[in-house]
């Protein structure tokens, strides 16, 4: 077999794998999808069928006049300004720790421990965020599940290695023109990390929309729960509520698979930004 038709046979196995595991990464989500069209009686009915026989789309209905587009709106604020806050941060944190890791010789001892906390499960600290967040008096309050997760180390990580790609000489001719740092963080730096804003930002706001524990621990009245904690309320102690689940659970996937797929081009970009270190 000539060296041509090696390659031919590895690009077609290669594409065949991939396909395979596309395929069992998406059948769940179309699963899904078909199923929440489904009658409570075709739910479980054997032997199990993968297309609605009497489709219907009641539980889109009820999940609708129970105020799913309230709790929407609530896991919206909490991801939109949780994102911008996140972004934010991250930005200046790793902007001060790319730029003056010559001029302050701590600077990387200062991003040590940033890895370090990177080893701390989240789920540790919920006690202590529950704490500090009563104690300010932001429990019950959409800000109360925001404040304490707006930092996070992949960011600033991210911010650091693509600043850190950029030549220190740049910002220092911006400070002999006469600029002062936040001319040069927000008018210079920032722009040329744009690619790495557009992947946290799409990071982030697929974190803050699927947040979970600290919104049930924070948000006790219903007008303020969240999509995810709406989903959950409909597990009771008289049963569990498969079809609002269902329809819930399709409806609060739908504003992700709809930022991934206008910013998805935008991910090995900013990714690859992040590994290049000058």
């Amino acid at each position: 077999m000539g060296e041509s038709a090696k390659r031919t046979v590895s690009n077609v196995v290669v594409t065949l794998v991939g396909l395979l595991v596309a395929f069992l990464i998406i059948f769940p989500i179309i699963w899904l999808l078909f199923s929440s069209f489904k009658p409570s009686n075709e739910l479980f009915a054997y032997p199990l069928h993968l297309f609605p026989q009497n489709p219907t789309a009641e539980s889109y209905f009820g999940v609708v006049e129970d105020g799913i587009f309230v709790y929407f709106k609530n896991s919206l604020f909490l991801a939109v300004m949780g994102t911008i806050i996140t972004v934010i941060t991250s930005a200046m944190c790793g902007y001060a720790l790319a730029i003056y890791r010559k001029e302050l010789n701590y600077t990387n001892k200062v991003f040590a421990v940033f890895l370090l906390g990177t080893l701390i499960p989240g789920e540790i600290l919920t006690i202590a965020q529950f704490t500090v967040v009563s104690e300010i008096g932001l429990y019950n309050n959409i800000w109360g599940c925001i404040l304490p997760v707006v930092t996070t180390t992949t960011g600033i990580f991210m911010y650091r290695q693509h600043y850190m790609s950029i030549p220190l000489e740049l910002a220092e001719s911006a400070r002999i023109d006469g600029a002062n740092e936040a001319l040069i963080f927000g008018k210079i730096m920032l722009p040329l990390g744009s690619a790495v804003t557009i992947t946290l930002t799409i990071f982030s706001f697929m974190w803050r929309w699927n947040d979970y524990i600290l919104p049930l621990m924070l948000l006790s009245d219903q007008k303020n729960f969240t999509i995810q904690i709406a989903v959950k309320s409909y597990i009771g102690t008289m049963g569990v509520d498969w079809n609002s689940i269902l329809s819930a659970s399709v409806l609060s996937i739908v504003p992700v698979i709809i930022i991934f797929i206008f910013l998805q081009k935008y991910i090995t970009g900013g990714i690859a930004a992040t590994g290049v270190k000058g």
